[in-house]
């Protein structure tokens, strides 16, 4: 008997037959039933990581642009902890990801014995659902329920990370043996949504402003701008909100951060597609709203708002046109476009040339690369600086972020994981420098895959959004220490020692040689001085425009 590899080949079959395509393994002993089983069968795509929290964040990525749940595998102990920070990112973001972690039986907990801690729902209220699936048995059938049931809680309603645990006893393999089951039919599961938007409760949609934030690419953008031209409302669209970079629209308000402050305007209504946006302006603009309606085709999480439809977007568009009547004028769509018009005539000359800025870089970026590039934006100053100083453009550029819980952990990773899976696409990432340093060790993993990335590091030595704190202008004198934390990285040298290539650049000209070549895994270095004066000076000229 082989009762460990057999049930361990079940749970990879089960998996496969539901349409599961990708699986990071973790080393360990515990979870060799699970290694094999899944290694194993060559219709995977299996991956091998040597940092549990590299390989989460790479995880994520890959179902961040598959839209399908990425399998993560680790041994028992605490490897399995270090699996928590992308889980946490997965379940905000709603992120399908299937944790399995091997673990030692139940009655070796707290007996002392060597790599056993208690594993039971050790992720608490961040996994959609939790299951000890036991040692391994003959009930073969409550186990693929189980699966089943797991997988559905990972997709379905609210998509988010799923945990198993599936303890082992020794030994944990006799010999090796064949797949029990190697193929049956695909699952297909029955897609229970109900859309709640028969009755919209709304009785005035004049002077309506729309706000989006973080939305897929996959998203039918089309939506929203049909929307936008039957309200004929203004759209306040977030960097990630895959909206901006799209297609060119009269309505399309980018750099409202620049010049929100100055005018007064009180829409009536407030319309959010997507996650809260990044901007703290719209944010607070947003909670002090009375009247805000959030759409969504999933349940409503981590949101508020004074009413929630459930519908994806395209049916409440559709609704909403056979609803209500076209509105012709709208005076907050004037008053927006009007700043947003003289906004764009200042910033569209302002090249790296002159200003090296993070906000200047990112825009001369979106400006040269191709469509259907995918861009993987870093937090901080970097996803801020893009939302201030970025554009709306005709092209559409693929957008990634983890917003979720906004971190500078795993960013690497997770671009490598989008990359991994994007072999037709062209792939960058832009990310702090600090941000890198936290997951460099990312590299050591992709150079021995196929991946294309083009890794711009925003070098401004530390952590150049907490100069905007407010102990910042305090002299305190240990804010650099505690606070900017400068790696004084020679990222030249860390580009050898991973044996990926590195270049630096200065101009426009260097920009497009670089965003023009295809050489696999790059460093660019955007060095930049965070004492400059260039973002004040952009932010002065804005604010004098009415």
């Amino acid at each position: 008997m082989n009762n460990n590899l057999d049930w361990a080949y079940h749970i990879a079959n089960t998996l496969y037959n539901l349409g599961v395509e990708d699986v990071c393994i973790c080393p360990g002993s515990r979870n060799t039933p699970l290694t094999i089983a899944f290694s194993n069968n060559q219709k995977f795509n299996c991956t091998s990581h040597i940092d549990e929290r590299s390989a989460g964040y790479f995880g994520l990525g890959i179902s961040k642009k598959k839209n399908l749940p990425t399998v993560l595998i680790s041994t028992s102990g605490t490897a399995i902890a270090n699996f928590f920070p992308s889980i946490i990112e997965a379940n905000l973001s709603k992120t399908p990801i299937i944790i399995i972690t091997a673990d030692r039986p139940a009655y070796l907990l707290n007996t002392g014995e060597n790599q056993t801690i208690n594993q039971q729902n050790i992720y608490g209220n961040y996994v959609r659902k939790f299951q000890g699936i036991g040692l391994p048995n003959d009930n073969l059938n409550e186990l693929t329920k189980n699966i089943i049931s797991l997988y559905e809680s990972s997709v379905n309603n609210i998509p988010g990370p799923v945990h198993i645990n599936a303890p082992f006893e020794e030994p944990l393999i006799t010999k090796l043996t064949d797949n029990i089951d190697p193929s049956k039919a695909r699952i297909n599961l029955e897609n229970n949504e109900i859309y709640n938007n028969d009755d919209f409760e709304i009785s005035n949609l004049k002077e309506s402003m729309i706000i989006c934030g973080e939305l897929s690419p996959d998203e039918n953008h089309d939506s929203i701008l049909l929307l936008s031209e039957f309200l004929n409302a203004p759209i306040l669209a977030d960097p990630t909100s895959n909206i901006r970079y799209y297609k060119s629209h009269k309505n399309i308000i980018s750099n409202y951060n620049l010049f929100f402050k100055n005018i007064d305007i009180n829409p009536n209504l407030i319309i959010r597609f997507g996650s809260k946006p990044t901007s703290k302006i719209l944010c607070d603009f947003i909670s002090n709203h009375p009247n805000v309606l959030l759409v969504n085709k999933y349940d409503i999480f981590n949101d508020k708002a004074n009413t929630f439809i459930k519908s994806d977007i395209e049916t409440f568009v559709e609704n909403t046109l056979n609803s209500f009547d076209k509105i012709d004028n709208n005076s907050l769509c004037d008053i927006l476009t009007a700043f947003q018009k003289n906004v764009k005539n200042q910033i569209d000359s302002l090249d790296i040339d002159e200003m090296m800025c993070e906000g200047i870089l990112i825009k001369n970026i979106l400006d040269i690369i191709k469509p259907d590039t995918n861009l993987f934006i870093g937090n901080s100053m970097a996803i801020r600086e893009m939302d201030d100083l970025t554009m709306n453009l005709d092209k559409k550029i693929n957008i990634y972020s983890n917003r979720g819980a906004s971190g500078i952990d795993g960013l690497l990773s997770t671009a490598l994981g989008i990359s991994s899976v994007s072999k037709s696409n062209a792939n960058i990432a832009i990310l702090g420098d600090l941000s890198f340093y936290y997951d460099m060790n990312a590299l050591i993993f992709a150079s021995k895959l196929n991946i294309s990335l083009k890794l711009f590091i925003l070098n401004n030595n530390g952590g150049g959004i907490f100069k905007q704190l407010p102990i910042s202008k305090l002299n305190y004198d240990k804010f650099e220490k505690y606070w900017i934390t400068p790696p004084n990285l020679n990222l030249s040298d860390i580009a050898k020692s991973f044996n990926v290539k590195y270049y630096d650049i200065k101009t426009v000209s260097d920009l497009k040689n670089i965003l023009n070549r295809n050489n696999g895994i790059e460093i660019i270095d955007c060095k930049i001085d965070m004492n400059n004066n260039y973002k004040n000076e952009i932010v002065d000229l804005i604010s004098n425009i009415n």
